[in-house]
């Protein structure tokens, strides 16, 4: 979407009526996709939607992503230059929607409750602004529309696509909405943005027996409670101060009857940390804590299931979204790392990367049945990625 007009007060009338037409644009498709929600891997008739939008869209050409859904795009400038992608997730949650939006979903039991619907739309707005000023444009823009953020590992499904060799990506950028700021407001910040998220399983077996006689048998319960409490002992005793991490158990199960002592218990969690260096260190002390069990006669299985590494923002590419979103207008905030997961981690162990947060509003945090977003953020937030993409073209 360009402007040709000759005077000044005509260039902002239209301009005015372009960024009208966008927000009306953006605003459709916003809603389309928050009423047609789908969960990882089975986000089809969001796939269908984005290509039939993108085949319409000017200057915007489809690629073959690999996958059975995302969807990957790009447009080519009019001089050849460098590549660079900008990344949004398609998939939703399982939660029945409360939010009492005219627009809810129509999916019974699936909603777009972390903002994925405003990261899809935001980029269907960047392929609109880009794909009709091609002629501003010096290389490559790669729109990846990635499926399965929330589950399935869907950030290393498209690594193994092989798709950042083949075209040859350099640099990527990626935003999520942030309820608990306001529109006009973004947090970037080098470095650590967010953390490495892994997940754990312990299975502790001993010998079942009558509650009446613990002594006749091996009881497990007594053995995993103990290991819940030496698990909060790894951080606070066997990390470092200077680092940060966490580990929660989330589920203690064992048992059948009020008078049976169980032969097994299962204990299973979630480990996040920021440093590679801890994160196999953690890994080591809790199958060290298995082993302990073992000694004492008990049968410890430990099963390490990893997830996406540390979000690491570069700190050019940082610095280059922090300046281009104060000359778009937005107040920028520091964002301090948090220990919530985000899978542009996997892009970011390929290429430089910036993820930031923009603000959305909202009274209820993500992942919340009443959780929503303030659709007019959406085009500050298309406008301010298409900025930013040109002027990280320039810079290759």
């Amino acid at each position: 979407m360009s402007c040709n007009c000759m005077t000044r007060t005509s260039q902002q009338e239209c301009r005015g009526i372009l960024e009208l037409i966008l927000q009306t644009y953006l605003l459709e498709h916003f809603q389309w996709l928050h009423r047609h929600p789908e969960l990882a891997l089975k986000e089809y008739e969001t796939t269908n939607y984005v290509k039939n939008v993108l085949k319409q869209t000017e200057g915007v050409e489809l690629l073959n992503l690999g996958l059975d859904t995302g969807v990957l795009a790009k447009i080519e400038g009019k001089e050849p230059g460098g590549v660079v992608a900008i990344r949004a997730d398609i998939d939703a949650l399982p939660i029945l929607e409360e939010s009492g939006l005219s627009y809810s979903s129509e999916n019974e039991g699936c909603m777009h409750a972390c903002g994925h619907d405003f990261h899809t739309t935001a980029l269907l707005g960047v392929a609109k602004l880009l794909g009709g000023e091609r002629e501003h444009i010096k290389g490559t823009v790669i729109l990846l529309f990635q499926p399965a953020e929330e589950a399935e590992h869907g950030g290393e499904k498209v690594v193994n696509t092989g798709m950042f060799e083949k075209y040859k990506i350099e640099k990527i950028f990626g935003l999520h909405t942030k309820q608990n700021m306001p529109v006009g407001t973004i947090a970037i910040a080098p470095g650590p943005f967010s953390a490495a998220v892994d997940r754990f399983l312990y299975t502790v077996k001993g010998m079942g027996c009558h509650g009446s006689a613990p002594q006749t048998g091996l009881d497990p319960i007594p053995a995993a409670a103990r290991l819940v409490g030496s698990l909060q002992e790894i951080v606070s005793r066997r990390i470092s101060p200077t680092e940060t991490a966490v580990i929660s158990v989330t589920r203690f199960t064992s048992g059948t009857s009020w008078n049976i002592i169980p032969e097994t218990a299962r204990l299973e969690g979630t480990v996040r940390t920021f440093n590679p260096k801890v994160r196999e260190q953690i890994v080591e002390l809790m199958q060290a804590q298995a082993e302990g069990l073992e000694r004492e006669g008990y049968q410890v299985e430990f099963t390490w299931i990893p997830g996406c590494p540390a979000t690491n923002n570069d700190a050019e590419l940082a610095e280059l979204v922090r300046k281009e979103a104060m000359e778009e207008g937005f107040h920028v905030t520091l964002q301090h790392p948090e220990m919530g997961g985000e899978d542009f981690s996997c892009y970011q162990e390929l290429v430089p990367g910036a993820f930031f947060h923009v603000g959305t509003g909202g009274k209820y945090p993500a992942h919340n049945s009443k959780f929503t977003v303030d659709p007019a953020a959406l085009l500050g937030a298309s406008k301010l990625m298409s900025e930013i993409v040109k002027k990280a073209l320039k810079a290759s």
